[in-house]
């Protein structure tokens, strides 16, 4: 392989892959890639190891997990996997079938968007949106808490189009990103306070009278309710607690509501907080009071997974199979305390000691919040850790047994989009690097090395994607394998517009400005004003500086840190306010310390009007070896496990640190 570039055929993406693609290639033949299976020889941590067979490899893996449950059971296993490359078989199917099989522990992958899930669920019954395909049909587009050069690239093109006949762009984030500093209006409030300046929006529409009054009377229930929250509430107060002058609020508020349509694009980071199911349903109610939902152009699009969750991931992940459906759960960002090595909870309640794991499609170490407490329950010596991944991540140093994962260009699978409607085939390019294997492959070997005789450890690639195809989803009518591969990609036949049948999945069929699941959750039904610093620790809360750790342009989470082609490009700066800056003694690139009860870890200073008064930005996931300004650090040294409100979601930006020079 020796160029990567865009498919001219693919009209989603164009023919421009972002930086990422571009640097497949040094990605794929990266000089640190895996290429052999490994036995730890030396001390966790210590880097020391020899070279074993992949035969080798599968009986000690085998050997040591039927030990662990004749000793313990098979909830003493349990896996550790993301999104990968996001390939239905890599992703999911693959990895499932065996810990279906063997009836392991259940990792609850709910790290990026279940927040807001719920928080929108409580509003109008989904979080499934419009096609982002029709914001050229949009008097507005709204992006909140959203970040399109670093996570949807292929979006811009669309955003541009709809400016270029006349969209008005309206952005909210505690940092500017490139977008905000583009669009009409940008307002820029202290993070997690969004339920608040919500708040303070709708009082302008209702006050002004530009709230839609045949949507609210036809398809909603509790408007009275929500009047009187908003009386509760003054705009001095919002702008108190915001930070966003009411002047500038009013001129957002104004457009909002003097235009028809209006698309707005949620992102996942924002709702990354104790109250982030709050602020959801409280962003989600700017549509509901203007009607900006059910017609072409406007709606909410936060995670649409229609292709992804269309497919028949209950027969390819082998669920049929698993003999303990009610096995304890895991959720993927408690997991320093899941391993714990006296008293290990999950869910705030005491858990089954894990003994077992494999990692793959992910890098716990520097990927899980709270960096230093994962690696002590990593090191115990009575845990049994394997890797599975292409180059020597963090996590890869604590393994006992490492064995070489192949990229996906050196496979087979298919991918379901979460922001449009398409599906299409990831294609086998080049042979397996070395002695690298593909999930399925490791997984498939495992499972006949474990004796299981099972059809599903007999299935190839393509087998799973057959089954992965027969699904009963409407969204799948017509979509056969046959017409995928000759095809290459597909646009899911989803009507359109999105509830325009004005019937929504609540209790009352009608959008719910007051909501029982929420009362029932603990909270104010309308609007609930808590904010994160109400549930952190007194020692946290009383740190001065709000940490966001956002995604950046040049990496996937943890991934791309290894390749030469970016690594040159910052990933270990901090952004600071100039007021904050100068309070401090801090100019730009000074070495700085960002410390709490958790860690402390060193970047370099960044100062800018990027944030606001009181908070700091770092790179989220970045490597603990590559850090140039010391390697006993990095940003999930600091960050909090503690989960959402609601959906048991990840709530990295509800952590606060104290600030020094280094």
């Amino acid at each position: 392989m020796t160029y990567v570039t865009g498919a001219e055929e693919q009209a989603k993406t164009g023919k421009a892959p972002c930086l990422k693609g571009q640097s497949y290639v040094q990605y794929t033949y990266a000089p640190d890639r895996i290429l052999h299976p490994m036995e730890r020889v030396g001390k966790k941590g210590e880097g020391k190891w020899r070279r074993i067979t992949w035969d080798e490899a599968y009986s000690k893996i085998a050997s040591r997990f039927k030990q662990i449950i004749d000793e313990h059971g098979s909830e003493a296993i349990l896996p550790y996997s993301y999104s990968g490359n996001y390939g239905a078989i890599g992703m999911s199917a693959s990895g499932e079938r065996f810990w279906n099989r063997i009836g392991s522990s259940i990792l609850e992958r709910k790290v990026c968007t279940y927040a807001a899930y719920d928080g929108l669920k409580s509003l109008y019954g989904t979080f499934l949106g419009p096609d982002p395909e029709d914001v050229v049909l949009s008097d507005v587009y709204l992006n909140w808490g959203h970040d399109e050069v670093v996570s949807n690239t292929i979006a811009i093109k669309l955003i541009n189009e709809a400016r270029d006949r006349g969209t008005k762009i309206l952005a909210v984030n505690p940092q500017r990103t490139p977008l905000c500093s583009q669009a009409d209006i940008y307002l820029q409030p202290r993070p997690s306070t969004d339920v608040q300046l919500c708040a303070g929006i709708m009082k302008y529409l209702v006050e002004k009278d530009l709230v839609n009054h045949k949507f609210i009377a036809e398809q909603t229930i509790g408007y009275d309710e929500l009047l009187k929250r908003l009386d509760e509430i003054s705009y001095d107060e919002v702008e108190a607690i915001t930070g966003v002058p009411r002047a500038k609020m009013f001129e957002f508020a104004q457009v909002l509501g003097e235009n028809e349509k209006t698309m707005l694009r949620m992102g996942y980071g924002f709702q990354r907080n104790f109250n982030g199911g709050r602020m959801a349903r409280a962003v989600a109610m700017l549509l509901a009071v203007t009607g900006n939902f059910g017609k072409r152009g406007n709606g909410l699009i936060y995670d649409n997974v229609h292709a992804g969750g269309g497919l028949n991931q209950y027969q390819a992940s082998g669920k049929y199979m698993r003999p303990n459906p009610d096995a304890q759960r895991i959720n993927m960002t408690e997991l320093a305390k899941a391993l714990h090595p006296t008293n290990p909870t999950s869910h705030d309640k005491p858990s089954k000691s894990i003994h077992g794991m494999i990692i793959y499609n992910g890098n716990p170490v520097v990927v899980a919040p709270d960096t230093n407490a994962v690696i002590e329950g990593m090191k115990r010596e009575d845990l049994f850790v394997v890797g599975h991944d292409m180059v020597m991540t963090d996590s890869l140093q604590y393994c006992d047994i490492i064995v070489p994962a192949a990229s996906q260009f050196e496979t087979d699978d298919i991918v379901g989009d979460y922001h449009g409607y398409y599906v299409q085939v990831c294609q086998k390019v080049i042979e397996p690097l070395g002695e690298c294997k593909c999930n399925w492959t490791f997984f498939r070997e495992l499972g006949q090395a474990m004796g299981f005789e099972d059809p599903a450890f007999q299935a190839s690639n393509d087998d799973i994607i057959h089954e992965l195809l027969d699904t009963d989803s409407p969204y799948y009518k017509g979509v056969t394998y046959d017409r995928l591969m000759k095809e290459k990609y597909i646009k899911l036949d989803i009507p359109q517009p999105v509830l325009a049948d004005g019937k929504y999945e609540t209790p009352s069929g009608k959008i719910e400005f007051s909501s029982q699941l929420m009362a029932d959750a603990g909270f104010h039904p309308v609007l609930d004003w808590g904010l994160p610093e109400d549930e952190m620790e007194p020692k946290e809360r009383e740190l001065p500086f709000r940490l966001l750790s956002s995604g950046v342009p040049q990496r996937v989470n943890s991934s791309f840190y290894n390749v030469k082609y970016i690594r040159a490009i910052p990933a270990y700066y901090v952004k600071i306010n100039p007021k904050d800056a100068q309070q401090y003694g801090i100019v730009n690139n000074d070495t700085v310390k960002l410390s709490n009860h958790r860690g402390e870890a060193k970047f370099v200073a960044m100062v800018t009007t990027g944030v606001p008064e009181g908070s700091l930005m770092t790179p989220k996931c970045n490597w603990l070896r590559l850090n140039p300004n010391g390697t006993d650090g990095c940003t999930n040294s600091l960050t909090t496990d503690k989960l959402t409100d609601m959906g048991g979601c990840s709530a990295y930006h509800s952590t606060r640190v104290a600030l020094a020079k280094a």
